[in-house]
């Protein structure tokens, strides 16, 4: 098997399982909030400040796990110029993507909510922010403003959800 068709499927591997555990990631947090009703104000707190610090985390995590696949296949000796290229576009737009997290996250706290998570991918961007209110579609519109400012992603990719 050559080398650009061995990293190809490893490229595709990952990306395939990015995307997997973003699902069950979500899937998780839906089956945590249905359980969770029944728990006091504090713990709700808790589990709140948890999971922005948690989502975080992982997104972090899971970043620096791409970033050192994709920088070992550009310092692979054996790796050919397209494998090297696929490679270095990649690594740059999760760069890319991360400082456009963290410039959406920072400007939604400027807007006033106490806390943000922001995920770019490929098909679009999902934020959630901290909030005990249902947001107002106007403060839904200010938030999907500041993404697209920040990211020039189409607003009907954008996913706006709020958390207590």
């Amino acid at each position: 098997m050559s080398n650009l068709r061995r990293q190809t499927i490893i490229i595709a591997v990952l990306i395939v399982l990015i995307g997997c555990s973003g699902y069950f990631a979500k899937k998780f947090n839906d089956t945590a909030q249905n359980t969770g009703a029944l728990s006091s104000k504090i713990s709700q707190k808790k589990q709140t400040t948890n999971f922005f610090a948690d989502s975080r985390m992982g997104r972090d995590n899971q970043r620096s796990t791409m970033k050192e696949e994709f920088q070992k296949i550009i310092n692979d000796n054996h790796a050919n110029k397209e494998a090297k290229a696929a490679a270095t576009t990649k690594l740059m737009q999760i760069l890319d993507w991360g400082n456009k997290e963290n410039t959406v996250e920072t400007l939604v706290k400027e807007r006033g909510f106490e806390d943000a998570i922001c995920f770019i991918d490929d098909n679009g961007v999902e934020l959630c922010v901290k909030t005990n209110e249902q947001l107002t579609q106007e403060q839904a519109n200010q938030l999907k403003d500041i993404i697209v400012r920040t990211t020039h992603v189409s607003p009907s990719n954008i996913t706006i959800k709020s958390k207590e």
